[in-house]
């Protein structure tokens, strides 16, 4: 089993919509965080396109990668979202992949400042496209990472 799909067994088990919407990873290296969704009966609307909440739902993972790839220490900090904003720019009638950045020099700067302040908030911005390559959503997570849970 390979790094990302020990991380989506673990997405998968903790929050069961990841499973339902039948999550895929599709990257996490060099700076590179990618994953996926088909459309299907579990994931679109009423008119036969992308559910809005699936499409906020992968935007919004992309985060939690950055921080399960990232963070030297996720027994003592975790993430958590400050605010999301979703900006719908076409529909998507098929699978859609989210796709963010984040590079060594962001993540170097996250744990210097998780170790010297025990908190670091950042911003993350993704595009996310359909299989034809056409832009349906951009989003712009802020998130708050600390010591949530006392470990």
């Amino acid at each position: 089993m390979n790094n990302l799909d020990q991380l989506l067994d673990g997405y998968k088990n903790s929050c069961d919509i990841y499973r339902y919407i039948d999550l895929r990873l599709l990257s996490n290296e060099n700076g590179v965080f990618r994953c996926k969704v088909p459309l299907s009966k579990q994931t679109k609307n009423h008119v036969n396109m992308m559910h809005a909440s699936v499409l906020f739902a992968i935007g919004e993972l992309l985060g939690g990668m950055v921080c399960s790839q990232h963070i030297a220490k996720p027994e003592k900090f975790q993430p958590v979202v400050r605010d999301f904003k979703v900006d719908f720019r076409a529909p998507a009638f098929t699978d859609v992949t989210a796709e963010a950045f984040f590079d060594a020099a962001q993540a170097e700067e996250m744990n210097k400042q998780l170790e010297e302040n025990g908190r670091f908030d950042f911003q993350l911005a993704a595009k996310l496209t359909d299989d034809n390559g056409q832009l349906v959503a951009e989003t712009l997570g802020s998130y708050a990472i600390r010591n949530f849970m006392g470990g």
